[in-house]
Order: structure tokens, then sequence, then C-alpha cells
């Protein structure tokens, strides 16, 4: 049973991000993830039912040899008595398919195939997801880190110069409250950076683990933000939604069980079972069972209708009738998801790049305003309060702004998944053929 081969709608999106190294660790994790491989292997269990479920269409064959040795005790004088007996047979057995039970039955077994190889896709597009995520995470991290250490740099040296005006005597109540505030703000700043390298180290581990190396510790993440290629196209078409790995599942499970009523319907219809068997027998030496004068053969059919079993048919038709229906409404509830998170990403594309815009603009204008309060520090026209409130200003903002090219970044990434694959192709898998398959009428 062939494993789906993934065509380029899901893995052709990781290259908008315009870098080799993230669509290196995606390539990794797709190689090496176990989650991925339990998946591949459902696959394979799931093929293997399809060929179980299309065994009963073709005839059983049984060949049996059978020899045994046999003692009696005659007479007064207990004479023994041994005999051989050699059987050599074959039979062949076949249910003739008069309603088409077995082929419902085999046909859901490869629905039930094709929603395995889309659980399949769906853990990969997962997958890459969560590779792109978790190392944007990670990024941003990194850059919060070394923002904070910066700050940090900034606010040690203000405490420095309120340190030397304490040692010159330089001292006054309000230079105790600077020099409390400028302490806690030193600290408040140690503290945050420890916070983002404990962050970025669960990062770390949980990337290492997403692309099958943990615990190795070799990993190296992104130093900054990956830029996008492209913008999203005007005029999605929805046709795009209808390759979304879980809407394919759901819709080849509700085909699985449309097929699954069926059988059970026709299990209420008589069945018909035609065998035939040959062999011969004898008493002799072995090499005599295969004397022609030996040969018995037989023929013969039976034909069973089901009349009493307790109710146990129709309990198999409320049940199938029941998961059909629990499988509809899954569909349907599935495709108002998606179209829901495709129009929310949709829509969140537009306010994060707004956001960033008027962000960037903010981190310009209290970086400037930061600038202007220690030059005017220095000539003794603002306290260092002024200049404490500026540099926090500066640091929320910049920070701020790092957090929205994360989410912007990672809100693409939802856009993909809620596509299913990237904004061009519009198949997703491609299997070989199982055997030629029929639209339902049903």
């Amino acid at each position: 049973m062939p494993v789906p081969v993934p065509k380029k709608a899901a893995t052709a999106w990781i290259y908008d991000f315009n870098s080799p190294e993230l669509s290196s660790l995606v390539h990794q994790a797709v190689d090496k993830n176990y989650d991925l491989l339990a998946a591949s292997a459902r696959i394979r269990s799931a093929g293997a039912r399809v060929r179980i479920s299309g065994a009963p269409l073709y005839p059983q064959l049984s060949l049996s040899q059978d020899s045994s040795r046999s003692q009696r005790l005659r007479g007064v004088q207990f004479q023994k008595t041994i005999s051989n007996q050699f059987l050599l047979g074959g039979d062949i057995s076949w249910e003739a398919d008069l309603w088409g039970r077995l082929r419902d039955l085999q046909k859901a077994s490869v629905s039930q195939f094709d929603a395995s190889s889309a659980d399949y896709q769906a853990s990969r597009l997962s997958l890459a997801a969560d590779v792109i995520k978790t190392t944007l995470d990670l990024v941003e991290t990194k850059m919060q880190t070394e923002l904070s250490r910066q700050t940090l740099e900034s606010l040690e040296t203000n405490l420095e110069i309120l340190d030397a005006k304490l040692e010159a005597g330089d001292v006054n109540d309000r230079t105790a409250l600077e020099i409390s505030l400028s302490r806690s703000d030193v600290a408040r700043a140690k503290a945050s950076i420890a916070q983002r390298q404990r962050d970025g180290d669960g990062f770390k581990r949980r990337l290492e683990t997403l692309i099958g190396s943990y615990p190795a510790g070799k990993i190296t993440a992104l130093s900054k933000f990956p830029t996008v290629k492209r913008s999203v196209p005007v005029g999605l078409p929805s046709d795009l939604l209808l390759r979304r790995p879980d809407i394919v599942a759901a819709e080849h499970r509700i085909d699985a069980a449309l097929n699954n009523l069926s059988v059970s319907r026709k299990a209420l219809l008589p069945s018909l079972r035609l065998t035939a068997g040959a062999g011969t027998s004898t008493t002799q030496d072995f090499q005599n069972i295969f004397d022609p004068q030996a040969l018995v053969w037989n023929i013969g059919y039976g034909l069973s209708q089901p009349l009493f079993e307790g109710g146990r048919l129709k309990g198999d038709i409320e049940l199938s009738t029941a998961q059909r229906d629990e499988l509809a409404a899954d569909y349907a509830e599935t495709a108002l998801n998606a179209f829901r998170e495709v129009e929310t990403a949709l829509a969140a594309e537009d306010f994060f790049k707004q956001q960033e815009i008027h962000l960037e603009r903010a981190s310009r204008e209290a970086l400037l305003a930061e600038e202007l309060s220690l030059a005017q520090y220095e000539r003794g026209l603002v306290d260092i309060i002024t200049v404490l409130e500026s540099q926090r200003r500066a640091f929320d903002s910049r920070s701020t702004l790092l957090t929205i090219k994360n989410q912007r970044l990672q809100n693409r990434v939802d856009l993909y998944l809620a596509l299913g694959g990237d904004f061009d192709h519009q198949s997703d898998t491609q299997t070989l053929p199982l055997q030629p398959r029929k639209k339902s009428s049903r």
C-alpha cells in the first residue's frame, strides 16, 4: 500500500520565509519526528486492512495432509494389530457477493485508508508549522534577551553616576530616591534576562524534540527574524480549502460510514457459499495416497438467511446510522472552522501590519526621547527619574515591536495551516490508486 507522496502544496509554503536554515529544520523534522513516523505506520496499517477486507472477494483454498497410526489388541493372547491412515486433500470455498456486501466492506476500508493518508498530511503540515513557530519564538527570545542586556547596561551606567554622587557627598532625599529607583530597575532588568533565558531554553528543547535531535544540545537557531518573500494574493479561491487535510479526512470517513451502513443493512439478506473438495486416503503405504483410484471429491453449496439474532443486526444498523450522522456533523463543523480560521488569519494579516508600522514609529520616537533626556540630564535640565522613564518607554516599545514581528510571522504560518498549504497549488497529495473508484450514489 503506497504512502502518500507530498506535492508542492504541503511543503512549498515554508520557502516563503526566505530562510534556508528554517527550511532545513523543517526537513529534519519531517525525516526524524517520531509522531510523523507513527502517522506513517498508521497508513501502513490501514493499507493492510484494505488487503484483509478484500480477501473474502476471492475463493479460499486450503491443502491438508494428515497421517496417523493406531494399534489394537485382539484375542486372548492380545495380538497387536497396527494400522496406518494417510490422507491428502484440498478444499475450496467462496462466498458469492450477491448483494455487494463484501465490496462495500472493502470500499469502507479504502476510505479509511484515504482518511489515514489525509491524517498523515495533517500531521506533516502541523509539524512544519510547529517547527517554524518554535523557531520564531526562540529567535524572539534571543533578541529580547539582547535588548534586555542593552537596557541593563544603560541602567547600570545611570546607577554608577548616582553612586559617584553618593560618594562625593552630594546626597539629599531626592538622590536617595533616584538611587532606589535605579537599583530597582537594574534588578528588574536582570530578572527579565533570567526569564528570557529560561524561555529560550524551553523553546530550544522543544525544537530539538520536534526535529528528533533531543538531547544533543547542538541546535543553532536563527539570529534574526526571516523575511516573507510574498504578500497574500487578493481573492484567494475558496476551492483551496478542499485540500485541507482535516476536511479531506472527514470526507473520507463519511464515505467509510456510508459503506459500513450499507454492509449492516445487507447483513439481513441471504448469503450463498459454494464449497468443493477433493482428496485421497489409504491405509497402505504412503505412496498409495497418489493413486487416482483412491480419489474422492465433493461439491456443494450453502444458503443461509438470518432469522433471529436477538436484535444484533438491527443494532448494527442503528449504530452505523448514528456514526454516519456523527461524522456528517463533524464534517460540517470542520468546514465551518476552516472558513473561520482563514478569515481570521487574513484579517489579522492587515491588523498586524498596521500595528507593526505604528510600533516602529513609536520605537523611533522613544529612542529619540531617551537620547534627549540623557543629554538634558547631563546639563542638569532634568532629573534621573525622567531619564529612567524615557529608558523604560524605549525598552517597552522595542520589546513590544519584537513581539508583534513574531506574532505577524506566526499569523502567516496560521494562514498556511488554515489553507492547508500555499497560495497556488490545488492538490495536496498524490497516491497510487488502490482500485478504480466510483462515486457513491448514496
